[in-house]
């Protein structure tokens, strides 16, 4: 029960921030790597990285290389 409640808070903490045109994503890896480096001491941890640029930052890559 307490893992869906973590769900419905960064769910609705992404909605605020999209209904403000900022940029986001919900990335589970961003709060293993705090919890790896020792930033944080918990039992879950998830990271909502945000932008507020023209361009979205997690789909508007450039690619590596062009073939």
């Amino acid at each position: 029960m307490r893992m869906m409640d973590i769900g419905v808070a960064l769910s609705s903490a992404a909605k605020s921030a999209s209904l403000l045109n900022i940029d986001n994503r919900v990335q589970q890896r961003v709060g293993a790597a705090a919890r790896a480096l020792g930033y944080i001491n918990c039992e879950v941890a998830m990271g909502i990285p945000i932008s507020i640029s023209g361009k979205s930052i997690f789909y508007d890559r450039k690619a590596a290389c062009k073939i």
